[in-house]
């Protein structure tokens, strides 16, 4: 207890705290509390670029962002700025904003075309001739611009489109020296540098024919007298899937009529009909924007070439489709020798089709299915078929599954009444093409090509070949052993004479001639063309009726003994 002497009476001791408690907080109130002074935020300098301006600024803004908001400054999406909007500020630092700016440009600009030489013995040395006039192409390219800060930084194409393509100036050059002759039997056309040669009978006088340009290799196959030419070209924008299907005589200063049929993927000659310019199948597909820019009908067409222009061609279908797997690439076709049936193949299966259109019954007849082979890209893997001379086998080429990891081809024989299967060669490759000979006395060889490497066969070199009619005695008869090989990988490499002692085909893009007999091989073409789809006529009943020479009975394999059991081990 506290006492107070002025009154005399004591004071309790919680009054005093009381009063001592309010009397320190008017103490406090009355004096000034300062804070430190680290932990007030003043003003910075920063450097500011931007519209060609540089702007040296006092700011409060603790980033980028706010900075440029206390400016004025706007920034569009595609400006570059530096550093980036969240960055912090914390003095000195450069601020640069960039404007950009894209313009989209159009440019059209001519095409220079190539000169090709064709040398000519016939000519004096020196002497020239344009047998075709060069005429640049047109091309228009998209260009896509970029501008800083209002000045060009980048331009790049982002698109090209050729609108023309050029036409190759075609020169014949005289050489004066005259090359040996090769005289053959027959008329033998090829296709080089997009136009269409003829040669008849011998290598001395190349003609050409006047099919237009833009030949697409789809269809090139002499009739089986050699009179006309079947044909494809390109009729339309040459960067998509489009094409024609034409004819033309053989003779001289003949002009192509068209037959009116198009997006052909495949067509060829009955090399046995009786009218009187022949009869043709073929097979459609339409033009697609998706790889591989087609997709295949899977249809079938017959019909006879009209004697008369003025007459319209009539075909007659004979399939409207056929659900094969991976059939939107489409197949393969071969007439047989006596012109009833077509053979056939797909990814997975070779058969026939009967030809007579007025055949009732089951047309198509599967002889084999195997298993397809998956290229894991755009397009597809199909056999090419070839026929005993007899028309009773077919020879072709499957991919073997044995090992996944290890895909290899080998080529078989089938027989088209009984089914029996068997293998010609093991190995082969995926490029094997095999092509049945003509045949002369009661022998029909085969050729075919051969992979290097049969482990990697869709990328290797091959080489040719030459085995009998059963299979047996292959031997390499192009280029010589140990020498490098350049074989195209197209299946129209080759083709065989009407007397079947000679053989036409396509080595390094020049055309060559080898002779069975001589067992030796000759260059028929001296030029830089790219040659290829040799075409040898005549063949079929054309043979019969207008060759001068014994045409005995068709050699085949003589019974299925002569086949290698169907799957017979590899270690055999």
């Amino acid at each position: 207890m506290i006492s107070n002497s002025h009154y005399g009476f004591p004071i309790p001791d919680f009054r005093l705290r009381f009063i001592l408690f309010f009397g320190l907080a008017f103490l406090l109130l009355g004096c000034e509390v300062k804070l430190p002074e680290t932990a007030v935020r003043g003003s910075i300098q920063v450097s500011l670029t931007a519209d060609g301006e540089t702007y040296n600024l006092d700011t409060e803004a603790t980033n980028v962002r706010e900075l440029l908001e206390e400016a004025g400054i706007d920034v569009d999406e595609d400006d570059e700025l530096t550093p980036p909007a969240y960055t912090p500020l914390v003095g000195g630092e450069d601020i640069v904003v960039v404007r950009i700016k894209e313009e989209i440009e159009t440019t059209t600009e001519s095409l220079p075309y190539s000169r090709k030489l064709v040398r000519n013995e016939s000519m004096n040395v020196g002497e020239e001739l344009i047998v075709q006039p060069g005429k640049p192409g047109l091309q228009e390219t998209t260009i896509r611009i970029v501008y800083r800060d209002g000045l060009e930084a980048e331009r790049w194409p982002t698109q090209t489109i050729i609108i023309e393509e050029p036409q190759d100036e075609i020169m014949m050059l005289g050489i004066g020296t005259p090359r040996d002759n090769v005289s053959f039997p027959g008329t033998l056309a090829y296709m080089s540098d997009g136009t269409a040669v003829i040669l008849r009978g011998d290598s001395a006088f190349p003609e050409q024919l006047d099919v237009g340009s833009g030949l697409d290799g789809r269809v090139f196959d002499l009739s089986p007298d050699g009179s006309h030419l079947l044909f494809t070209r390109v009729d339309g924008d040459p960067a998509s899937f489009n094409n024609a299907l034409y004819i033309i005589e053989t003779q001289r200063n003949a002009k192509p009529r068209s037959l009116n049929a198009n997006d052909v993927l495949w067509a060829g000659w009955n090399p046995t009909s009786e009218a009187e310019l022949g009869e043709i199948a073929y097979t459609t597909a339409i033009s697609t924007t998706q790889p591989p820019g087609w997709e295949a009908n899977n249809d079938l067409w017959l019909g006879e070439i009209p004697a008369s222009a003025e007459e319209e061609f009539e075909p007659e279908l004979i399939i409207e489709a056929y659900p094969a797997l991976y059939g939107w690439w489409g197949g393969n076709y071969a007439w047989s020798p006596d012109g009833t049936r077509l053979g056939y193949s797909f990814a997975n299966e070779i058969g026939t089709i009967v030809i007579d259109p007025d055949f009732k019954g089951e047309r198509r007849v599967r002889l084999k299915e195997f298993s397809e082979y998956n290229t894991l890209s755009d397009w597809v893997w199909v056999p090419t078929l070839t026929w005993s001379p007899d028309g009773r086998f077919l020879a072709y080429t499957s991919y073997n599954d044995d090992d996944p990891n290890q895909p290899t081809f080998d080529s078989w024989a089938i027989d088209s009444l009984t089914g029996v299967n068997g293998r010609f060669v093991q190995d082969s490759g995926m490029w094997a093409h095999l092509h049945w000979g003509t045949s002369q006395d009661d022998v029909a060889p085969i050729a075919f090509l051969r992979t290097t490497n049969p482990l990697d066969s869709e990328h290797s070199r091959y080489t040719l070949w030459l085995m009998d009619q059963d299979g047996s005695n292959a031997r390499q008869i192009y280029p010589n052993l140990n020498e490098n090989s350049n074989f195209s990988y197209q299946p129209r490499f080759l083709a065989w004479s009407p007397t079947g002692a000679e053989i036409a085909f396509i080595y390094n893009n020049a055309l060559y001639l080898y002779s069975l007999e001589e067992d030796s091989a000759r260059r028929l073409t001296e030029n830089d063309a790219i040659n290829s789809h040799p075409t040898w006529a005549p063949y079929g009943n054309a043979i019969i009726n207008g060759f001068d020479f014994d045409q005995s009975t068709p050699a085949t394999p003589r019974h299925t003994n002569d086949f290698i059991p169907e799957n017979p081990r590899r270690s055999e």
